[in-house]
């Protein structure tokens, strides 16, 4: 138990490029959108949950299995709202950020006023209207973000989540999502937030990323310090600190963020 819990305290720091001009930021951006159109497309729910059973030719005997897993992952949220004095219930707000085929958002609209599900693939978002249509909800709304213009135009939240969602994103668009997320945290509100912070052996260039042209799903890494000190800096207070085994790997770390505006 010990070896697990001290497992990266001797690591290297990584080489990783986070910064990137707005042209190369949008070629990211947009090779994310081609990635994970392509994924709604193909096999939408598995996509979301890499599990075999979610395979589009076997999802019917396990679409419960699939919600139970959101029905899990908001239990928690929840409970580390309840640690800090907060409830879902009390939200009128929330953003689901990279909503998918709705696995979250539609757990959520059953604790709170109003969800706005936030995707970058139209192809998720049609799954997820027909989910939210098959559970007769009227309390959430859906959102096509494929740009960081998009994000940017989006309302202020209670509540701003996000879930096994920024790592499929480069570290340079991770970045800019983060400072957009928090941004869209109204006063008072709080951000719950997952991302990878480290992984052994990874490294990023944005120039090699675009030189790369597999449209394969991706992982990856935001250093801790640089994902920790940009909520900081946006105005935000970090309540808690979780580990999570999201990545399903020990090589990696595996974090979430629970925080308040101040």
């Amino acid at each position: 138990m010990h070896a697990l819990i001290t497992r990266h305290m001797n690591a290297p720091r990584l080489n990783i490029e986070t910064e990137v001009s707005p042209d190369v930021l949008n070629r990211l951006m947009k090779k994310v959108e081609e990635t994970w159109s392509r994924l709604g497309q193909e096999d939408a729910h598995w996509s979301v949950i890499t599990n075999e059973k979610f395979r589009k030719d076997s999802l019917s005997d396990h679409l419960d299995d699939f919600f139970a897993s959101g029905e899990g992952d908001i239990s928690r949220v929840e409970a580390a709202l309840n640690r800090v004095g907060a409830s879902l219930s009390e939200m009128n707000s929330i953003m689901d950020y990279g909503c998918g085929v709705g696995r979250l958002s539609i757990p959520l609209a059953k604790r709170c006023q109003h969800v706005l599900g936030v995707d970058i693939s139209l192809a998720h978002l049609h799954e997820a209207n027909a989910n939210i249509e098959r559970a007769s909800l009227k309390n959430i709304d859906l959102s096509l973000a494929g740009s960081i213009g998009k994000l940017r135009e989006l309302p202020e939240f209670d509540l701003v989540l996000s879930l096994i969602v920024l790592q499929h994103n480069s570290p340079p668009v991770m970045l800019e999502i983060l400072k957009i997320l928090c941004s869209r945290v109204r006063g008072g509100g709080y951000l719950y937030i997952q991302t990878q912070t480290y992984k052994s052996g990874y490294i990023y260039s944005a120039e090699a990323d675009l030189a790369n042209s597999s449209k394969e799903m991706a992982m990856h890494v935001l250093p801790q310090d640089i994902f920790l000190q940009t909520i900081q800096d946006a105005g935000l207070s970090i309540l808690e600190v979780t580990e999570d085994g999201s990545a399903g790997s020990l090589e990696f770390r595996s974090q979430v963020v629970l925080a308040r505006r101040r």
